[in-house]
């Protein structure tokens, strides 16, 4: 068994994978696009192609693993390592981690992407120091972490933290797990990206029509920076529809927990967080108990596109602890 970890974080555009030393540094990376319409077979093959990328990158082979670690969309099982169910990848009862061990010969461990980017900033990033933490990433959906008196909080169903299906609006549009209002359906990249095609199908005038390809699914986040910084009229209100909205869930979430520190990240954030982080601190306090906001800290995660690979790889780190633990 080898002492180095892989860690990989699988989103619902893009897989990225990095390998970690002993001291948890990174000495290799790789990436590819999810195509998550693709079935379950062939984002499991780009998921392990894209692991062994970042592995013979870094001039290793399975051998020098000592585990491996990857946060996914849920609802999971972190105990067998199965995908439930998944909003935006086609998994369905799949077995990730048994699979992905078999693949790379080393212990697997599988957790939600946002639960492994919170943790990866709990422990390495803007979190660093804090016991109480809420993470929010914001990217193609909405997902959220929890630490809870300094451990990742799971809850009875192995699944808490799924802040993007609070409902914030009822009967608001549909989300696409299924119900009306979510906060993923009215403040994630996707949602954006509806409420920009129909402000299009209206008539309304945007550079969106100039700058992306009129069949793309999801905006990118890029485009709707450079569009914002152009002045944009209806994606600046987009964009800010969505950061009021983020705002509202957090301020419910905060009287809810209590926490310290929340981070915000995720692509949108990554490119629109100066835009958008005003509007939601503002929002944020205007719905916080008064005593709940008063030392609260919120801010963009340090770790950007790392924080899912190093929460990750961490996590598989602290479940070969416990196995160790639990064998003595």
């Amino acid at each position: 068994m080898g002492s180095y970890l892989l860690g990989i974080d699988l989103g619902g555009t893009k897989i990225s994978a990095a390998v970690f030393d002993e001291g948890n540094n990174i000495i290799a990376r790789a990436r590819a696009k999810t195509r998550a319409k693709r079935d379950e077979e062939n984002v499991f093959e780009t998921i392990v192609k894209t692991g062994k990328e970042a592995v013979a990158s870094a001039g290793l082979g399975p051998k020098d693993l000592l585990a491996l670690g990857i946060g996914s969309p849920g609802p999971i099982d972190p105990d067998t390592g199965y995908i439930v169910d998944s909003v935006n990848i086609r998994f369905k009862n799949f077995p990730l981690g048994p699979r992905l061990s078999e693949e790379f010969g080393c212990p697997a461990s599988v957790n939600n992407d946002v639960s492994a980017g919170t943790y990866g900033e709990f422990k390495a990033g803007a979190a660093r120091g804090a016991s109480h933490v809420l993470g929010i990433f914001v990217g193609t959906g909405i997902g959220g972490g929890l630490i809870l008196n300094g451990s990742l909080y799971q809850g009875f169903s192995k699944n808490a933290g799924e802040v993007g299906h609070i409902i914030i609006k009822a009967g608001g549009p549909r989300c696409g797990c299924g119900n009306r209002g979510c906060l993923e359906a009215l403040a994630s990249r996707t949602a954006m990206t509806r409420r920009i095609k129909k402000a299009i199908r209206s008539g309304h005038k945007t550079l969106i029509r100039k700058l992306v390809d009129k069949k793309a699914d999801v905006i990118p986040s890029s485009v709707l920076k450079e569009a914002y910084d152009a002045g944009d009229r209806v994606v600046m209100k987009v964009v800010n529809q969505a950061a009021h909205h983020i705002g509202v869930g957090i301020g419910s979430l905060v009287n809810l927990l209590g926490p310290e520190v929340v981070v915000l990240g995720g692509g949108v954030i990554h490119a629109l967080g100066e835009e958008m982080m005003e509007t939601i601190e503002t929002i944020t306090r205007e719905v916080t108990f008064e005593i709940t906001a008063k030392d609260l800290r919120i801010t963009r995660a340090e770790l950007g596109d790392d924080a899912g690979v190093t929460g990750a790889a961490l996590l598989a780190r602290e479940s070969l602890r416990l196995v160790t633990s639990d064998a003595k």
